[in-house]
């Protein structure tokens, strides 16, 4: 938002620098992006008068000019322009200035043999216009006003400042001037002097709207105006231009720019139909319950101002006229209506529209105006008939109009809104304020006190508040554009920090009733996320936003891109892409992780926070050594490098094989178990993606569900150490060896011989895998060594030998097989 000094200073008294300004609106919460000096351009620019012309002896096409600029002495000036001539009042470069917008510093130079001490410029050569030909010569009228030196920049009212705001979505206000204004004025606590409404015009509340229902909501309005005897070709007068100008608005006609003045100066948009046209493109003379707003068509489309034929959709919110579309709602107009030099008579529509609709349209079409900023915003539907009143008494300060009538879709609630303020609430929130000596020093002491009743009142009322005495403090009504965002107690409290200053207050930290701590779940995931960096990994943070691939995905409702318009549902997808372009930038390993949330849609939509990584290639310093050039893992290389990072949890994870999950090799695969639930899976990408090229090495993923596994590894007898006595018998081991039939799991087997091993069975342990074709394809040899001990004696072969027959008879009977010999 771009504001005018001059414009401000016509609304309220500025007492201050520009610079000095600057910071306190900052500060305040008006971040002012650059402050713009508005004569820096004309700097040394001078108002002088052409005495005599001479035609230079060695040039056809140059002059010899003496222009007075007020000194003892005229200056000699060389000038090439066509149109110098003798008695004309002249902008003047002195010697020393600098024309930035040829960059171009004048000195005093010699030019075929003459020297010249200065420059006669044209207004290109000053930046104020796009091109010009020839010198400017300066009305006489207007160079009479002045005496002959008068800077440059006082003649073009070019003595300003620009104040280039960066306004917060929470303070639509601050997109008016008016806003910018009262602003100032609390900052600075001084007057202000908004212009008055000079005439009330008959509101006629028109029932027959026929207006859309998700645009128009309970805190909008819409509202049309029939304005006849103007005249299209008038154009605006200077200081209109000016305000416009200096504001980033380019000045059409006196009616448009009646309008866009209104949208600077109050932040509310309006827009000028021609009733002419309107009357031309349904067939008959248009009526103000002829217009309506509604959704556009998927069929139709608008030429609008910027002269893009847009094509419509459902999404997008339209003005309609007889049902024929004739603008983009709160965005921009039709082209087909727009006002021009032939109009005299207009419709002036005045409207607040729900800031979703408005924000749906202009993201459709593409674009974003001044208008729809505002709307997206969010405006107070309250201050647009005093807006419209507004446009209407500027209008008729040129043109002799009949009385309008405004045409209203409701009429305004006078019911007041107040808003408890505490008093005692204010003190707990802020605390004290600290009063220091002028001449302070560390040593001496700062007074410390509440804010007074005074005090806050006046704080409040300088942003034009209106507050009613009550025994806990005061209800509060605030005006209509502090609506949005002036909304509960809290925010009164946090206005009145604001304009006291945050400096100005006591440091108090509270005391908690509890010091904070971690759960145990937190401390768990920290300990996962160790475990998994300490054996190499990296972790990873990637988008869970996603385009849309499968009508499995939840879409968002209004996405900024179609490459972000989904919720994701895996992770493992981003993870081939990170090692991918690991590959490509040619890393010889890729082990990372991500803990992240995947969206599910069905049955219901729910989310769940999953542990997702990938492992590819080999994780290790001592590469140089390895004459092996296959840098890949296999299946147990790579599930042990997992297994040693999840230890830390001291959970016992089971692996069952599984050809059931797609986009994994089915017979390097598992699902994984923890306490007989399932947690997620491990194992090979399937072949198929690397052939397709979506994997462009051989890659291993694994997942684990977060809260299942932390919820297993911080159970009491888990996550709390026992320590057991060390023992001070010796074991007696024993070695049984089978054959069994592969369809059987190894931890299937060892589950069985725990079972039946009872209390004197202290570990089971796999120390050989024998396979050979002797034994069938079907069939592998496992030989087991099984430790008895018993805490309190040294066992005898006469205290296991029993226990030990019926372990080998389960397991014979259990799974079909027979102790080897």
């Amino acid at each position: 938002m771009k504001v005018s000094q001059n414009w401000l200073k016509t609304l309220v008294e500025i007492n201050t620098t520009p610079e000095d300004l600057s910071e306190k609106l900052s500060i305040g919460g008006f971040e002012v992006d650059s402050l713009i000096d508005c004569s820096e351009n004309v700097k040394g620019i001078v108002l002088g008068k052409v005495l005599s012309v001479v035609k230079h002896e060695n040039s056809d096409k140059l002059t010899i000019c003496s222009v007075d600029i007020g000194r003892s002495n005229p200056l000699q000036i060389i000038c090439g322009a066509k149109n110098v001539k003798q008695n004309i009042h002249v902008y003047v470069a002195t010697i020393g200035t600098h024309l930035s917008a040829i960059n171009l510093t004048i000195k005093k130079s010699e030019i075929r043999g003459v020297f010249s001490e200065g420059m006669i410029c044209s207004l290109e050569e000053l930046g104020i216009e796009d091109s010009s030909e020839g010198i400017a010569i300066i009305n006489e009228d207007i160079a009479l006003k002045y005496k002959l030196g008068t800077s440059g920049a006082e003649l073009l009212n070019l003595n300003d400042y620009i104040y280039d705001l960066a306004i917060t979505a929470n303070r639509p206000d601050g997109m008016s001037v008016v806003g910018i204004a009262r602003e100032i004025s609390a900052l600075l606590e001084t007057k202000l002097n908004f212009p008055d409404l000079k005439n009330n015009y008959k509101i006629n509340v028109f029932k027959n709207f026929d207006l859309c229902s998700e645009a128009i909501t309970k805190n909008c309005i819409y509202s049309i105006s029939n304005i006849d005897s103007v005249n299209g070709k008038e154009l605006s007068p200077g200081w209109l231009k000016e305000r416009l100008d200096k504001s980033g608005i380019k000045s059409i006609n006196l009616l448009v720019d009646i309008t866009n003045y209104i949208l600077l100066e109050q932040g509310q948009p309006l827009h000028a139909f021609d009733k002419d046209k309107l009357s031309y493109l349904i067939g008959r003379k248009v009526s103000s319950d002829d217009f309506s707003v509604r959704k556009a068509n998927n069929n139709e489309s608008l030429l609008c101002l910027n002269g893009e034929n847009y094509k419509l959709n459902e999404n997008i919110t339209i003005i309609a006229c007889d049902d024929k579309p004739v603008a983009i709602a709160g965005v921009i107009g039709g082209l087909e209506t727009a006002v021009n030099e032939n109009t005299s008579s207009i419709y002036l529509e005045g409207a607040v529209f729900n800031p979703v609709t408005i924000r749906k349209s202009s993201k459709e079409i593409g674009i974003r105006t001044e208008s729809s900023s505002r709307y997206e915003k969010g405006i107070s539907y309250k201050n647009t008939l005093d807006s419209v009143t507004r446009a209407i008494n500027i209008i008729e300060e040129f043109f002799n109009i009949p009385k309008p009538i405004i045409n209203s879709s409701i009429e305004l609630d006078s019911t007041k809104i107040l808003i408890p303020l505490r008093r005692d609430r204010i003190h707990k929130i802020l605390g004290q304020i600290v009063i220091r000596n002028e001449n302070y020093d560390i040593k001496s002491k700062s007074e410390k006190r509440y804010l007074t009743d005074t005090e806050i009142t006046e704080k409040l009322k300088l942003l034009g508040c209106t507050l009613n005495n009550k025994e806990y403090g005061w209800d509060v009504e605030t005006i209509p554009n502090r609506s949005q965002d002036l909304l509960r107690e809290i925010d009164l409290i946090e206005e009145i920090a604001r304009l006291i200053g945050y400096d100005m207050f006591d440091l108090n930290l509270p005391n908690p009733i509890k010091p904070g701590k971690l759960t145990s779940s937190q401390i768990a995931l920290r300990k996962l996320k160790t475990g998994l960096i300490a054996n190499g990994f990296n972790e990873v943070l990637s988008y869970s936003l996603v385009p849309e691939s499968n009508n499995n995905l939840i879409k968002i409702s209004n996405p900024l891109l179609m490459e972000t318009s989904c919720l994701r549902d895996n992770i493992w997808e981003e993870h081939i892409k990170i090692c991918n372009q690991n590959i490509k930038s040619g890393h010889n390993y890729c082990w990372i992780f991500e803990v992240g949330n995947i969206f599910h849609k069905k049955p219901d939509f729910s989310h769940e926070e999953i542990l997702n990584g990938a492992i590819y290639g080999n994780n290790k310093f001592e590469q140089w050594l390895s004459t092996n050039k296959d840098n890949n893992l296999n299946y147990y290389e790579a599930r042990g490098k997992l297994k040693e990072a999840l230890s830390i949890l001291n959970v016992k994870i089971e692996d069952k094989p599984t050809d059931k999950i797609d986009f994994l090799h089915p017979g390097r695969s598992s699902r994984l178990f923890i306490e007989g639930n399932e947690v997620g899976y491990f194992g090979e990408i399937h072949p198929k993606l690397i052939s397709n090229k979506i994997s462009l090495k051989k890659i291993y993923l694994f997942s684990l569900k977060v809260n299942s596994t932390l919820k297993a590894s911080t159970r009491k007898n888990k996550w709390i150490s026992v320590y057991k006595q060390y023992p001070t018998v010796p074991k007696m081991e024993r070695d049984i060896n089978f054959i069994f039939n592969k369809k059987f799991l190894l931890s299937e087997i060892i589950s069985q011989i725990r079972k039946s091993g009872k209390k004197l069975l202290e570990d089971v342990n796999l120390i050989d895998v024998y396979d050979d074709d002797s034994f069938g394809k079907e069939s592998i040899s496992y030989t087991f060594r099984l430790s008895y001990r018993d805490s309190e004696k040294t066992l005898l072969d006469s205290d296991i030998g029993y226990l030990h027959d019926s372990i080998v008879k389960l397991i014979e009977n259990t799974f079909d097989t027979k102790l080897r010999q």
